[in-house]
C-alpha cells in the first residue's frame, strides 16, 4: 500500500473547504471526473497537475501542459514542477491547494475558554472600569456631586461598550459563525481600562516633570491602544479571515495618529506652548523642583521685553509675530 497523502482545497480566505485522502502512489487534479481530486474552477484544465513522490520520498506537483499553468501558493512565476516538501501550497487557476504527507506534524490544540468564563471576565473588568471612572471623577470633582455628574457618564460608557462589542460580535457571527460577545466585551473593557490608566499616567508625569509635550501628544498613545484593541478583536474573529482588513485598519489608525501629531505640532508653532500642564496633582507629586521667585520674575521681564518689541514689528501672516 502506498504512503498516504492529503490534498486540501482552500477557500480564498485560507480556510480548508475540503480535505481528500489519497492512498495511491500519485494523485491527478483537474476538472475532469476521472481525477482523484475534482476542482470546480473554469480556469483549471480537465487534467491540470499530477502529484507524486520523488525518489527521495518528497511530494512533487507537475504541470500536465495546462493553459494557465502551475504556481507556488504565493508565487508569480509559472513552474513546470513544484517541490512540496517545505512549501506545501500550490495554485492552479483561481484555486489554492495544499498537499500534506500523513506524517505532517500539527500544532497542539488551543485551550478552549468557555463563553461563561469570557462573560465573567468581561463583567469583572466592566465593574473595575466603572469603579476606576468613579474614582477619577471623584478626585477631579470641583463642584457639588450630583447624579448627572456620576450616572450619565457611566451610562454613556456602558452604551458605547455594548455597541462597540455588539458590532464586533456581529462581524464575528457573519465571518466565523460565532458571536463571542463575552470575548469582545472583555477586549473592549480591557482597552478602556488601559486608556484611562494611560491618561492618568501622562497627566501625573506631566505634572511631576513639568513636561507639557507629554500631555499634548498623549493622544498618540491612545491611538496605539485603539489599534491594539482592533487587532485583538480581529484575532478573536480569526486571523485567516481578516489579515487584509487588519492591515488596512492599522494603516488608517496610523494615518489618524499622524494627522493628530502634525496638527498638534502646527498648533504649537502658531500659538506656542499651552498655558498649563493639564490636570493638577498634589504638590508632593512634583518631582521637578519649583522655580525660584527670582527666576520667575526674570522670565516675566524677558517675556514683557519680547512683547514690547513685537508691538513695533509688522504682524506675521498666519501667526504671531516673533522677535529675533
Amino acid at each position: 500500500m502506498a504512503a498516504v497523502m492529503w490534498v486540501e482545497v482552500l477557500a480564498r480566505d485560507g480556510e480548508v473547504l475540503e480535505r481528500i485522502r489519497i492512498d495511491t502512489p500519485e494523485a491527478r487534479v483537474g476538472r475532469a471526473f476521472d481525477n482523484d481530486v475534482v476542482i470546480n474552477d473554469p480556469h483549471v484544465a480537465p487534467h491540470h497537475v499530477r502529484i507524486f513522490r520523488a525518489e527521495d520520498g518528497g511530494l512533487v506537483a507537475e504541470d500536465l501542459g495546462s493553459v494557465n499553468g502551475l504556481y507556488a501558493e504565493h508565487g508569480a512565476v509559472r513552474l513546470p514542477q513544484l517541490a512540496l516538501a517545505t512549501a506545501p501550497g500550490l495554485r492552479i487557476g483561481r484555486t489554492t491547494l495544499r498537499v500534506h504527507d500523513a506524517s505532517q506534524p500539527v500544532p497542539p490544540e488551543k485551550p478552549l475558554t468557555p463563553p461563561r468564563a469570557h462573560a465573567a471576565w468581561a463583567g469583572g473588568l466592566a465593574a473595575g472600569l466603572f469603579a476606576l471612572i468613579l474614582l477619577v471623577n471623584w478626585l477631579e470633582l470641583t463642584a457639588e456631586p450630583s447624579a448627572n455628574l456620576v450616572v450619565i457618564p457611566l451610562l454613556g460608557l456602558a452604551t458605547v461598550l455594548a455597541a462597540w462589542s455588539g458590532l464586533w460580535s456581529l462581524a464575528s457571527r457573519i465571518l466565523f459563525g460565532q458571536a463571542q460577545f463575552g470575548l469582545h466585551l472583555r477586549i473592549a473593557a480591557t482597552a478602556c481600562i488601559a486608556i484611562v490608566l494611560w491618561d492618568q499616567l501622562t497627566e501625573t508625569l506631566s505634572f511631576a516633570l513639568a513636561w507639557r509635550a507629554l500631555v499634548e501628544y498623549a493622544g498618540l498613545g491612545a491611538w496605539a491602544i485603539l489599534g491594539a484593541t482592533c487587532f485583538a478583536h480581529l484575532r478573536a474573529i480569526g486571523p485567516r479571515h481578516m489579515n487584509v482588513v487588519a492591515g488596512v485598519l492599522l494603516a488608517l489608525l496610523g494615518t489618524g495618529a499622524a494627522m493628530q501629531y502634525v496638527s498638534r505640532w502646527d498648533s504649537r508653532l502658531q500659538v506656542g506652548d499651552r498655558a498649563s500642564l493639564g490636570e493638577l496633582r498634589p504638590p508632593a507629586m512634583r518631582a521637578r523642583p519649583l522655580a525660584s521667585a527670582e527666576d520667575f520674575f526674570r522670565s516675566a521681564e524677558d517675556v514683557r521685553a519680547r512683547v514690547d518689541r513685537a508691538r513695533l514689528e509688522d504682524p506675521v501672516p498666519g501667526g504671531l509675530a516673533e522677535s529675533e
